[in-house]
């Protein structure tokens, strides 16, 4: 279940609460201060932080996503914009609606998670709840003795059949909750010159599985009118769907997030957006809040900011999100990314 939401507005909060040293986003230097046009709607998480301290969340048990495995941070050029030219698919979707869920704890591994299934039985009944969702549409692979398990195969083959079974007006979901890594960029389409990949739980005996991987297999093959909300709760996830659009936090507009020679082919057909936990040289965070077992810091921003009656946008829910993970832990590493396939106009509501 995601924190319990409350009907006071928090736009006349106090800026002392949120007044805080300025970070650079791709170095990660300290911390973010939110800009003159940020609005967040107030939660009981949010009331505990603020009238508490952040200290007192100190309590939790909390862990970084990331495999362990090296990884060499890179200077990352500045990106260049573009003029959003792409009309978004039809709000309210007459398709059908699947999804996909993968948790992994690694337990019994070196680098063991706690929270990652809790995750998915988090977004689970969200999506039922919340999306309309049907139980017997929703694929989940965990390691938990439960579904059957993430290994490398199982994964590439449940998003296969996801994707390749797509059609016109169709919404699809991936969430995927666990080890994330980098490594080396062999066919030139990274900004940074790495790939991001996430891990199997059988990724030290099968290897990892690369973004280039995921972007065929879930992103090439959809067919124009569907769309595909993704979500990535794991270490060096920014681009992990590399998807050629980024969202940028302080210009409030999109950049490119791939290389200027990979823009055509990174593009979709679909409409396919991705909401990852952190930036690509960043870690994401696992963390017990008030009244929660342990789980991802940026599953339970992205349940708990959609779970509201109101109607939100991309960008406003979004923005939200960046402002319940600066809230519940102001000293992370981590700054959620929002990425997507075609330009996007960004003030439509958000529908999965």
């Amino acid at each position: 279940m995601s924190p319990k939401i409350t009907g006071t507005d928090v736009c006349s909060l106090s800026s002392a609460v949120f007044d805080l040293v300025p970070r650079d986003h791709h170095k990660c230097k300290s911390r973010w201060k939110y800009p003159s046009w940020f609005r967040i709607q107030q939660t009981d998480v949010l009331e505990k932080i603020i009238l508490q301290g952040h200290h007192n969340l100190a309590k939790f048990s909390r862990y970084s996503r990331s495999s362990g495995t090296p990884y060499r941070k890179p200077c990352i050029p500045e990106t260049s914009t573009y003029t959003p030219m792409y009309t978004q698919p039809s709000t309210f979707s007459p398709g059908r609606k699947k999804a996909l869920l993968i948790g992994i704890n690694y337990k019994g591994q070196r680098h063991e998670l706690r929270g990652c299934n809790n995750d998915i039985r988090n977004i689970f009944p969200w999506l039922i709840n919340q999306w309309g969702y049907r139980p017997c549409d929703i694929i989940q692979l965990t390691d938990d003795g439960r579904n059957p398990l993430p290994t490398r195969h199982n994964i590439l083959d449940r998003m296969h059949r996801l994707a390749s079974d797509a059609r016109a007006g169709d919404s699809m979901f991936l969430h995927f909750s666990g080890h994330g890594s980098q490594i080396r960029d062999l066919d030139g389409d990274e900004v940074d010159g790495y790939d991001e990949v996430i891990c199997p739980v059988d990724f030290e005996e099968s290897g990892v599985i690369t973004d280039d991987e995921i972007h065929e297999i879930m992103v090439k093959p959809l067919a124009a009118g569907s769309r595909l909300t993704a979500l990535f709760d794991s270490c060096h996830s920014g681009t992990v769907l590399d998807l050629p659009y980024i969202y940028d936090s302080r210009e409030r507009k999109f950049v490119h997030g791939v290389a200027p020679g990979a823009r055509n082919r990174k593009q979709s057909q679909a409409q396919v957006v991705c909401f990852s936990g952190c930036g690509d040289s960043e870690e994401s965070e696992s963390v017990t809040l008030p009244g929660q077992s342990i789980g991802g810091l940026m599953t339970f921003a992205f349940i708990h900011v959609f779970d509201r009656k109101q109607t939100l946008t991309f960008q406003s829910g979004f923005e939200q999100i960046c402002a319940f993970v600066r809230a519940a832990l102001p000293d992370a590493n981590q700054q959620p990314q929002y990425s997507c396939s075609n330009p996007l106009d960004s003030s439509l509501p958000f529908y999965i």
